[in-house]
């Protein structure tokens, strides 16, 4: 008989690491308390280069193939579209970030990142400072993903709807746990160096209607179906509270307005909070507990899940499969040193 395993979280990054397992013969139960999760709140953004600064993404090169294989195969599956590749335009906010963006693009391993550089824009969008076409960008239907791999395990009889306390694991089951930013409350694995961050994502419809293509200016907006776009997002340390405050909601909505010479008239459709399970290094952080082998982590993949969960989660499923080694920049071992004793 196969032993199963145990995945806590039916997130994007337990989803995938059960469809993995899966697709590697094991024997997967699942278990998922309900309600929202970051997973989906998440605008499923895919950017290689962020920040004030223009940083790539470490690695991004290997995780975006990863990426589009993996999500690729899940559209073959399930015959939907889920990852979608489309350039974004980025304005500059100041002389001094449009510097910064023209000295990347001379690098050589930032240059396939960058296209054309605008002056104007048009759509009624301001751009004082003109801005830059941004390649290999994308961005992933999470909630479709998600909501087609919840069906595909209730059909086979592998996802529960329970809440697991993390105290009184089954005993004798491995078990890996994938709950996102509640990790910090987990016994297991609270004295890891977590640093979630809370944020807000709005669905609205505009009178005059948004630019149809995706476009950051210190904040990000995402056309969506029938009209419809996603605008983001908010960025807190405090309160960790995935309730939708009102004060944010107005704060995004005052960014937004300003992107543009004449303000559009814009409706709130929906507002979702959620919080990000971020890390001090920045880098996901999975494996296996120090003192207790059965028991697993997959988490920290913070902002960037849709870009990091792919190749995380196979390195992941073949580590326990075959105990593969992880890389040592993902892997928990790199804070064995903060196990309590």
């Amino acid at each position: 008989m196969r032993e199963e395993i145990l995945i806590v979280g039916q997130g994007l990054a337990g989803s995938l690491l059960a469809w993995h397992l899966l697709q590697r013969g094991m024997a997967v139960r699942i278990v998922d308390a309900g309600g929202d999760n970051a997973s989906r709140t998440a605008a499923g953004l895919v950017t290689p280069v962020t920040g004030r600064r223009w940083v790539k993404t470490p690695a991004f090169e290997t995780y975006l193939a990863a990426a589009h294989r993996c999500y690729q195969a899940l559209e073959r599956q399930f015959g939907q579209r889920f990852w979608v590749e489309r350039p974004r335009l980025r304005l500059y906010l100041n002389p001094g970030e449009r510097e910064q963006a023209r000295r990347r693009w001379q690098d050589p391993a930032y240059a396939p990142f960058f296209g054309d550089e605008i002056e104007a824009v048009g759509s009624g969008l301001k751009a004082p400072h003109g801005g830059v076409w941004l390649r290999r960008t994308a961005h992933l239907e999470t909630e479709k993903l998600l909501d087609c791999l919840q069906r595909w395990f209730r059909q086979q009889g592998i996802l529960h709807h329970q809440r697991l306390d993390p105290r009184k694991p089954e005993a004798g089951a491995q078990v890996v746990f994938c709950e996102g930013w509640r990790v910090m409350h987990n016994p297991w694995f609270d004295w890891l160096p977590w640093q979630p961050s809370r944020g807000q994502i709005l669905t609205v419809t505009a009178t005059p209607p948004l630019p149809t293509f995706p476009c950051h200016y210190g904040i990000w907006f995402q056309p969506r179906e029938e009209g419809k776009w996603r605008v983001g997002a908010s960025y807190r340390w405090q309160p960790l509270t995935e309730t939708v405050r009102a004060e944010e909601t107005a704060a995004l909505l005052g960014r937004l307005r300003d992107c543009f010479e004449t303000p559009p008239q814009i409706e709130v459709l929906e507002v979702r909070a959620g919080i990000r399970p971020n890390t001090l290094d920045h880098h996901p952080i999975v494996g296996r507990h120090p003192q207790h082998p059965r028991v697993a982590l997959c988490n920290g993949l913070g902002s960037k899940g849709s870009l990091l969960a792919p190749r995380v989660t196979r390195l992941l499923a073949e580590h326990l499969c075959h105990d593969a080694p992880l890389p040592p920049e993902i892997d928990l071992r790199r804070y064995h040193a903060r196990l309590p004793h």
